[in-house]
């Protein structure tokens, strides 16, 4: 499952791809480019624009809260999206390109010296070279998903 998610929904788009998720970012442009890539791509466009319309070519998700938990529990419930443990944090939130596992040693010069003794796996995104590891912020961000997840189940 792919996702085109408009510019007034950012946050959601780097949340998403947190869940393992392809989804690609759209700049603010005409509504029809939006279109072309959404049908080239076969994305599923998520906005909360109602000019934005759907299509016999692919489907929009108009996200109805303005709040990041909220939209991420609509499309749990709208759509077959879980927490993959296998996927989660497999892509990079800014490029939303799949990480890669590397070596701790190619990694020495790009993380600070606490990080690199107290951790043992590393991931860096292939497009713009930041390096992923295992710390409080993944600790906090898998509760937030988990607790989205608990939540949507029982809306």
């Amino acid at each position: 499952m792919k996702f085109l998610v408009t510019e007034e929904c950012g946050r959601l788009a780097r949340w998403l791809r947190l869940m393992g998720y392809d989804a690609a970012a759209q700049a603010a442009q005409p509504v029809s480019g939006l279109y072309r890539r959404a049908y080239r791509e076969q994305r599923i466009v998520v906005t909360r624009n109602h000019h934005i319309v759907a299509s016999c070519l692919f489907r929009v998700i108009h996200v109805h809260s303005q709040q990041l938990a909220q939209q991420l529990q609509q499309l749990i419930r709208e759509l077959p999206l879980t927490m993959d443990r296998q996927r989660v944090f497999s892509r990079c939130d800014l490029c939303n390109v799949e990480v890669q596992a590397v070596d701790k040693s190619q990694v020495r010069a790009d993380v600070p010296p606490p990080v690199f003794q107290g951790q043992r796996q590393f991931h860096r995104c292939p497009a713009c070279h930041r390096v992923y590891w295992t710390a409080t912020h993944w600790q906090r961000a898998s509760r937030f998903l988990e607790q989205v997840c608990e939540d949507a189940s029982h809306a």
